[in-house]
């Protein structure tokens, strides 16, 4: 069974990452379970349960928001961190196989002194499909 950690606060890009792996991944795996983390916190508790592949966000709340985001978006998005991509080494110390996809709409620049993931994707309609198609299409040639 292939397990998969989405890490996403929003609920928009979280509806189109959620959509992607469940269009995408029955082509790759017959079977296949996911999870998601609203925020930083719940991600790291989260990680012990060793997955396969983490959809990581960079920015998110530290912790739990609630219905933050539709109660005043201004709030809510205040409340975002850049920490997201700061869990990457731990991803990689607890599970060194598991495969993090970067979702950060930030631009290359803007996360350069982050460590990086091992492959990026879009968290758009449309967009997302089509890049992880591609990224598992490379993992299953490699």
């Amino acid at each position: 069974m292939v397990k998969i950690l989405i890490v996403e606060d929003q609920s928009g890009p979280l509806e189109a990452l959620e959509f992607a792996v469940k269009t995408v991944l029955p082509v790759y795996s017959t079977e296949f379970h996911y999870d998601i983390a609203r925020c930083y916190e719940d991600a790291q508790r989260m990680l012990q349960n060793r997955y396969d592949f983490v959809l990581l966000d960079h920015q998110m709340p530290i912790g739990n928001v609630g219905n933050l985001e539709d109660a005043d978006f201004d709030s809510f998005s205040r409340s975002l961190r850049p920490v997201g991509y700061s869990l990457i080494d731990e991803i990689k110390r607890q599970n060194p196989q598991s495969v993090v996809i970067g979702t950060s709409s930030l631009s290359a620049s803007e996360l350069k002194r982050y460590p990086r993931p091992d492959y990026v994707m879009s968290k758009m309609w449309n967009k997302s499909e089509r890049d992880l198609d591609n990224i598992l299409s490379k993992i299953n040639d490699g």
